[in-house]
């Protein structure tokens, strides 16, 4: 894991915020609809969480395979 301290902006802004619901690449709003001057600390958490070797197109890519590999398995399970 890495320490949020240590994660550049460009890796923060990969995660979608899970406080104000920030797309990724997009900065943090606060309650109000203005930008927040630093992203939010939970946003920070999860960017740290992520390993550095995944960005959000791998995961996002990933995802979608486990969830389309689920899927094509409960169509085509024979009994």
């Amino acid at each position: 894991m890495v320490v949020p301290e240590k994660l550049t902006p460009r890796q923060i802004l990969a995660v979608r915020c899970p406080v104000c619901l920030a797309k990724p690449r997009e900065k943090c709003t606060l309650s109000t609809g203005k930008p927040c001057l630093k992203t939010h600390l939970d946003r920070r958490l999860f960017a740290a969480k992520m390993s550095r070797s995944e960005n959000f197109g791998q995961a996002t890519v990933r995802v979608v395979r486990e969830a389309t590999s689920r899927t094509f398995d409960l169509l085509f399970h024979h009994r």
